[in-house]
């Protein structure tokens, strides 16, 4: 019996579908789908991999439901088995004598033991609190909060109206990428920066990525920005594509990310004298 990945390349061929026009609709790279066709699974990472299975076995007429299920056998991956629940509950137990007691009456005396010592803990969180307000008053907590509020406040104004009201453009370049829409865009920061991303007609998304932190962008297909207050020890991956150029950067940096062709617009400011 052929493997499934086999058989929905021979559904493909039987409907003489090429692997081109698979890649046209979709924008699915074409090395992924040979991956797909061959079994080399390991070449893609596995939520991609199954965003990219379940749209080929769609484009080629097939049952992307029962191709998902056939790849989770396929590599192992298999859902937790349901414990099953009792069909019915004995309300009477024996204790350690051989005496029959409610189980009732033990989950009382399980609840008062509950409450005793969420009481207790309660007492030792209000007695820390009490000695943190001790070591520390309230002018050092002050710069904290402040510190917060700034960040936040950076966080709604990285845009391109606010970065040229200080800063100017100071060198455009533009980049070939050789990775195809849809596009994932990860995030990996040594130090703390402020982002701002824009996708298409969408409102504008703001926000802080910490230090020694990463997050991903959704998937995106048309065009889209990214806005950074720098870029120091930032690093940006497109479709796994590290864009190395931009890094290191002590000042504002927007990126246009472009599908048609792929292409990736630098934008580096300085500030106004």
């Amino acid at each position: 019996m052929a493997q499934f990945y086999k058989e929905l390349k021979e559904l493909r061929e039987s409907r003489e579908i090429s692997i081109e026009e698979i890649s046209d609709r979709t924008k699915i790279n074409i090395q992924f789908l040979n991956n797909i066709e061959s079994g080399e699974f390991g070449d893609i990472e596995l939520p991609y991999l199954r965003l990219f299975l379940r749209a080929y076995a769609e484009e080629i007429g097939g049952d992307s439901k029962r191709a998902l299920e056939q790849l989770d056998s396929f590599m192992g991956i298999s859902a937790k088995p349901v414990q099953a629940i009792p069909s019915e509950v004995h309300v009477d137990e024996l204790d350690s004598h051989g005496n029959k007691q409610n189980i009732f009456s033990n989950s009382n005396q399980k609840l008062r033991q509950d409450l005793i010592k969420g009481g207790i803990l309660l007492l030792v969180f209000v007695f820390a609190i009490f000695i943190f307000q001790k070591l520390f008053p309230a002018e050092r907590v002050e710069p904290f909060i402040e510190q917060t509020v700034t960040d936040k406040n950076k966080a709604q104004n990285i845009s391109i109206q606010n970065i040229s009201t200080n800063f100017f453009l100071d060198q455009k370049t533009e980049q070939i990428l050789s990775v195809s829409p849809p596009f994932y865009v990860k995030l990996r920061s040594l130090d703390k920066v402020v982002y701002s991303f824009k996708n298409d007609t969408l409102p504008t998304f703001s926000s802080v990525l910490l230090e020694n932190k990463e997050t991903d962008i959704g998937v995106f297909v048309n065009t889209s920005e990214l806005m950074f207050n720098h870029t120091i020890g930032l690093t940006v991956f497109v479709n796994g594509l590290n864009l190395a150029s931009i890094s290191n950067y002590n000042y504002p940096l927007r990126l246009t990310i472009k599908p048609s062709p792929p292409s990736v617009v630098i934008q580096r400011y300085k500030p106004l004298q």
